[in-house]
């Protein structure tokens, strides 16, 4: 996760080593907290309802960084100008998708492949905004980079719904819904990036644009919560997976996110993060459902290989 939340604009330019060791160690620090969650969350979805799930843990989530808010900026923050509307409109829009698809695909299919196919589609519905809704002309480079990350995803899902992925056997009919659930949420990532960057330009910080973008999922989630499964625990221990996933899977990492984002380079940033299916692989040999699948390591380093490849030609681009 991957996951949603990765585009921050006015990152600051690193000044010194010790202030790039920080931002690398911050986004590290993300990366074990974020995927070692996907393994314990997709354990823990097995017994307590998504939706039960997403509707308490992001009402903490916005409870949160309200809080964080109102402590920093006073009841001005919790103001929306006409001019942030529309950006803050998408940015509900898309992170309802992005959060409700990671979490619904996490129940039915292997974690690390939900990493791979959000990470991956991502930025191959980037490269498709860019070319035919901006119609600009792109690289050679980056076409290579969405034949390979969609390579890797369609192996992926064969994998799955053949039985040849971690978790078996399988259910066709609810692989497919994972399958789904996990590409909506990696194809809404580029609205999100660019509702996130919007409101950057008009000067609303990490904080502020936590604690207002969550509106909407809480609001969908509440009504499919309300119209299926209830809002209440089984038992004490759905609850206590429930605050550890949602402090050490939501709030904590999107924090260490947001730091390492503001103190390093975009190009380290997301070299970084195209290493996550893998390491969400190395993780799931603490989950007793998971089995090991040479097919499922290789559809992840495809994906992650390419990303890294298609950032690194980014990079290379920008510094001449």
């Amino acid at each position: 996760m991957n996951k949603p939340e990765v585009s921050l604009s006015g990152m600051a330019t690193p000044v010194s080593r010790g202030v790039v060791r920080a931002g690398i160690l911050y986004v590290a620090a993300f990366l074990i907290l974020a995927n070692a969650n996907a393994v314990f969350s997709g354990n823990l979805l097995q017994q307590l309802h998504p939706f039960t799930f997403l509707f308490w843990s992001f009402v903490i989530t916005s409870g949160f960084f309200l809080s964080r808010l109102l402590l920093s900026s006073g009841t001005k923050g919790l103001a929306i100008g006409a001019d942030a509307a529309g950006p803050l409109t998408v940015l509900n829009f898309t992170s309802a998708l992005n959060w409700i698809g990671y979490f619904y695909a996490l129940r039915y299919i292997e974690p690390a492949i939900v990493s791979a196919i959000m990470g991956g589609l991502g930025p191959v519905s980037t490269i498709l905004l860019e070319r035919i809704v901006r119609r600009r002309q792109l690289p050679l480079y980056t076409y290579a980079v969405a034949a390979g990350i969609l390579s890797g995803t369609a192996l992926l899902a064969w994998a799955s719904l053949v039985g040849l992925a971690g978790i078996r056997p399988i259910n066709f009919s609810d692989t497919v819904i994972g399958l789904a659930a996990a590409a909506a949420g990696g194809a809404s990532q580029a609205l999100n990036t660019i509702a996130t960057k919007q409101l950057g330009e008009r000067s609303w910080t990490a904080t502020r644009i936590m604690a207002h973008r969550f509106y909407l999922l809480i609001i969908v989630a509440a009504v499919l919560a309300w119209s299926g499964p209830g809002f209440a625990f089984a038992s004490s221990t759905q609850l206590g997976g429930l605050a550890i996933a949602t402090l050490l899977g939501v709030i904590i990492p999107l924090w260490l996110l947001q730091r390492g984002i503001l103190l390093s380079e975009p190009f380290t940033v997301a070299a970084l993060l195209a290493w996550a299916p893998l390491l969400t692989y190395v993780f799931q040999v603490f989950d007793a459902r998971i089995q090991w699948s040479m097919t499922s390591a290789l559809g992840c380093s495809v994906i992650a290989l390419v990303t890294v490849f298609g950032t690194w030609m980014k990079f290379k681009g920008d510094s001449k």
